[in-house]
């Protein structure tokens, strides 16, 4: 288990040691349940479980996905197109084309090489998006257009004070 060897406070797993995509997209092995307000303390770490290498002229990406219920079928960016401007009781109104990247590499950003054990990216988790789309649970999906099916990560959602 990623506590264990992160040594964080973790509120859930995504994925425990979870091989990458073979030239697809591939959802983490697991959603984690965020409800309520966050107070800009719950944060996603992706740390490579072992050594990441992408090449120059491939793409790789790890999108974050909120959800209304714990079904992949109500998973959207979240983003809003009528979101009050944090106003309490507010709501919002999913924007089904909009993408949030934890990390987007392109073909034009040359190769990519991370470390076994080392931190991939971080986010802080979008609590008024979250909130005003009535989204209490969370995923990420990794995309690439390479064969990375030997390569693994971990990804948590944790409580950062």
């Amino acid at each position: 288990m990623a506590n264990a060897y992160y040594g964080k406070n973790i509120v859930g797993e995504l994925c425990d040691a979870m091989t990458l995509p073979n030239a697809t997209t591939k959802d983490s092995t697991a959603m984690v349940f965020i409800g309520g307000p966050t107070n800009g303390q719950l944060w996603i770490d992706v740390y490579a479980q072992t050594a990441l290498a992408v090449l120059t002229t491939s793409t790789f990406s790890i999108e974050f996905q909120s959800f209304s219920a714990d079904t992949a079928a109500s998973a959207i960016p979240p983003f809003s197109t009528a979101n009050k401007g944090g106003i309490p009781g507010a709501s919002g109104t999913a924007e089904s084309d909009a993408h949030m990247y934890l990390m987007h590499k392109t073909a034009a950003d040359g190769a990519l090489a991370i470390s076994i054990g080392s931190l991939i990216t971080q986010m802080a988790i979008p609590e008024d998006l979250c909130r005003l789309l009535a989204h209490d649970y969370v995923q990420l999906t990794f995309l690439t257009d390479e064969n990375l099916s030997a390569q693994t990560v971990d990804a948590f959602v944790y409580v950062k004070f």
